[in-house]
């Protein structure tokens, strides 16, 4: 992850230090490039959970569970809740005590890592419409999840988790 260059508030040119930070010497603001956060659910309707099939990179084609990143200062289950209306038009219920795990992995070209954070959601209505950066979404059983070709291990985990009832 390369370092800032600029700062973020003012503009002013930051100094790289060695990690990956900077500090501001017009604003005095501290800057760092921390992993990104991002939040992703298994959505379970009695024994089977919604998946998606990503479609753009990276990934592009293979399974994913419906999430993406957190904007800054945004709670983790608004951005969930966010994220899922974008992606596939559906509303979910979910709370904290639904957290199933948090894995962090690499991201993108350029490897980046991020921190996904996994819950486990109910499906609570509204019309499946892929759309953003989903091209198809399907509802898939505990068995199903080994010949699936997810793009990240840790969400057939999730999955795997959420059916089987134990966030």
């Amino acid at each position: 992850m390369k370092p800032f260059r600029f700062c973020p508030a003012c503009g002013a040119g930051l100094a790289a230090r060695d990690d990956g930070g900077g500090r501001c010497a017009r604003c005095g603001r501290s800057w760092y490039r921390n992993p990104a956060p991002t939040v992703g659910c298994a959505i379970v309707d009695g024994d089977r959970a919604l998946v998606t099939v990503r479609a753009r990179p990276p990934e592009q084609g293979r399974i994913d569970v419906p999430g993406g990143f957190l904007e800054p200062g945004e709670h983790p289950l608004d951005g969930l809740r966010r994220e899922v209306a974008e992606e596939i038009g559906v509303d979910v219920e979910v709370s904290e005590a639904d957290f199933v795990h948090a894995a962090p992995h690499r991201y993108g070209d350029e490897g980046d890592w991020v921190l996904a954070l996994g819950f486990a959601a109910r499906y609570a209505g509204g019309e499946i419409r892929c759309r953003d950066d989903v091209a198809d979404a399907r509802w898939v059983a505990a068995a199903d999840l080994d010949d699936l070709d997810f793009a990240w291990p840790h969400d057939r985990e999730l999955v795997r988790r959420a059916l089987d009832g134990r966030p």
